[in-house]
């Protein structure tokens, strides 16, 4: 009688922290899925050439980013957890794992939990890169406008053994003052 009671103990409690479990997985969903929207966002801002959005996503990133940790610590320890009730290795135990070890309705939770999640990891590291191209291309956009301009202004006044300065009238590069 002592091993049913035990055994319905377990039970209960795997299904409390399989539900908790999921809950958890489908709020760190939402949040990735927040921050492509954030990436989404920030990539119009860098387009648009609108540095006051590009700064509010930045700050959003790094909202989500930690709200996004915060979570996946708490999985770390839900895992533990799971894993001691299942009798695995909590480092070998994966979401694919896990989904294999558990009954319904669970398993098909934990499946589609992480096929959502893979995708949605996979479109934001996609778009991170995305963004990284496009920055770094408007870098080097500004950086050779500035040597443009650089190379446009007079050049610096040389003095002479005589003591005289002499300003060079040429007025750079691309435009002569002389005809």
């Amino acid at each position: 009688m002592r091993q049913k009671l035990s055994s319905r103990h377990i039970e209960i409690r795997m299904d409390l922290l399989l539900n908790k479990f999921l809950g958890l997985l489908e709020g760190e969903t939402a949040l990735y899925r927040s921050l492509l929207l954030v990436f989404q966002k920030e990539e119009r801002a860098v387009v648009d050439s609108k540095l006051k959005e590009l700064n509010e996503t930045s700050k959003e990133k790094e909202n989500l980013v930690l709200k996004i940790r915060i979570l996946e610590e708490e999985r770390v320890r839900m895992v533990e957890r799971l894993a001691e009730l299942l009798g695995y290795s909590p480092q070998l135990l994966t979401l694919t794992k896990l989904s294999q070890l558990v009954e319904e309705p669970y398993s098909t939770r934990l499946k589609d939990c992480c096929s959502n999640l893979s995708a949605l990891i996979q479109s934001v590291q996609e778009a991170n890169q995305a963004n990284k191209a496009l920055l770094t291309h408007s870098l080097e956009l500004v950086k050779g406008s500035l040597a443009l301009l650089n190379n446009l202004m007079p050049s610096n006044p040389v003095y002479y053994r005589g003591g005289k300065i002499q300003i060079n009238d040429q007025g750079g590069k691309v435009v002569s003052s002389k005809i």
